[in-house]
C-alpha cells in the first residue's frame, strides 16, 4: 500500500462514502421513516426544520449532542464512548468494501472481513446495554443477544449464497464481496439451481435482516412499552445519539448490501463504466426496500421475544441454510 492508497482510503472514509456519507443519509432515510410513519398512522410530524421538514431528523440529532452527557453512579464511563466508536469505524469500513466507493477495497474472500465488521457492529449495541446496570437494560441485553443468535445464522448462510454462485460462475471473483456485486445480476439467469437458490436467500436475507436491524416484529429487545427502550434506559444525550447513530447506520448500510448481493447492484447499468448512472440505480433500489422495512416496521405487531426466537430458527435459518446447500452442490 502506497502513501496515495491510504490517503484516498482516509478521505473515502471521511467524506464518502464514508463518515459524512452515512451522516447525510441517516438524516434522509429518518426523513423518509417519518413520512411513511405519518402516512401509515395517519398522523403528521413537524415541516418546519428545513424544506418539507427534511432536517428535523438532524435537529433532533444536535438536541441529543448538545445535552449534558449524564452517567448515572455504577456505569462505566469511558467504555460505551469507546464501544461506540468501534461500532461507527466498523459501519464505516463496510461501505467502502462496495461498487459504492470510487477506489474500493477489495481481496480474496473479504466477505469473511465483511461478516466480521457487520457482527461487531452489532455487538457494540450489546456492549452499550452492558455498561449500565439497570434491570430492565439487563432484559434488553438478554433479549438482543437471543435475537442476535437466531438472526446472525440465517443472515450469514444466506449473504453466502450470492458470493458461493458468483465464485463459481466466475472463479476470478474469489469470494470477493465487491466483485460478487459487480455480477450478481448473472446469478438469476444463470441455470435454474442457482434461480432457486437466489429465490430462498433472497427470502430468508430479507427475513434475517429485519431481524438484525429490529424491525417488527422482531423489535422486541427495545420494546418501549414494555421494558422502557431496553437497552438504552440509562441513556441520553450524546451516548444516546452515538447508539442511534449505529441502529440508523445498519440500516443503511445493511440494505445497500442487500440491494448489490441480491437485487443486481447497479444492473441494467454497468457501474465500472458508468459510476453516476450505477450510484443512482443502486439507491433507487435501496429507497425501495427501505420504504418496504419502513412500512412492514409501521404495520406490524411485536413478536414475544420466545415467538421471534421460534420464528427465526423454524424459517430463515431453515430457509438459508437449503439455499447454502444448494449453492455448494451447484
Amino acid at each position: 500500500m502506497t502513501w496515495g492508497d491510504l490517503g484516498s482510503y482516509t478521505l473515502q472514509s471521511l467524506l464518502y462514502p464514508g463518515l459524512l456519507f452515512i451522516i447525510i443519509m441517516i438524516i434522509f432515510t429518518q426523513w423518509i421513516y417519518r413520512k411513511v410513519a405519518g402516512r401509515v398512522q395517519y398522523r403528521r410530524g413537524p415541516t418546519y426544520v428545513g424544506p418539507f421538514g427534511l432536517l428535523q431528523p438532524f435537529a433532533d440529532l444536535m438536541k441529543l449532542l448538545l445535552k449534558e452527557d449524564v452517567v448515572s453512579r455504577y456505569s462505566a464511563k469511558i467504555a460505551p464512548v469507546i464501544i461506540a466508536a468501534l461500532g461507527v469505524g466498523a459501519i464505516t469500513v463496510l461501505t467502502l468494501m462496495t461498487p459504492l466507493a470510487y477506489d474500493p477495497v477489495h481481496a480474496p474472500f473479504d466477505i469473511i472481513l465483511f461478516f466480521y465488521l457487520a457482527l461487531w457492529a452489532s455487538l457494540s449495541i450489546m456492549f452499550l446495554g452492558l455498561a449500565t446496570p439497570n434491570p430492565y437494560t439487563s432484559l434488553g441485553v438478554g433479549r438482543y443477544m437471543a435475537l442476535l443468535v437466531s438472526a446472525e445464522p440465517a443472515y450469514i448462510s444466506s449473504f453466502l449464497v450470492p458470493v458461493i454462485i458468483a465464485s463459481k460462475i466466475d472463479p476470478g471473483v474469489e469470494y470477493s464481496l465487491y466483485r460478487s456485486s459487480l455480477i450478481s445480476y448473472q446469478l438469476w439467469t444463470d441455470n435454474v439451481f442457482s434461480l432457486i437458490a437466489m429465490i430462498i436467500a433472497a427470502i430468508a436475507g430479507f427475513l434475517a435482516m429485519m431481524g438484525i436491524l429490529e424491525i417488527k416484529p422482531f423489535d422486541f429487545p427495545e420494546a418501549e412499552g414494555e421494558i422502557y427502550w431496553g437497552i438504552f434506559t440509562e441513556y441520553g444525550g450524546p451516548r444516546l445519539a452515538l447508539a442511534f447513530f449505529i441502529l440508523f447506520a445498519e440500516r443503511i448500510v445493511v440494505p445497500i448490501i442487500y440491494v448489490l448481493l441480491f437485487l443486481g447492484g447497479s444492473w441494467p447499468i454497468d457501474i465500472s463504466t458508468n459510476y453516476i448512472g450505477g450510484l443512482l440505480v443502486i439507491f433507487a433500489k435501496f429507497i425501495v426496500v427501505f420504504i418496504l422495512l419502513s412500512v412492514i416496521d409501521n404495520v406490524m405487531p411485536r413478536f414475544k421475544p420466545t415467538q421471534g426466537v421460534r420464528f427465526l430458527w423454524k424459517y430463515p435459518v431453515t430457509l438459508a441454510i437449503a439455499a447454502l446447500i444448494i449453492a455448494l452442490l451447484i
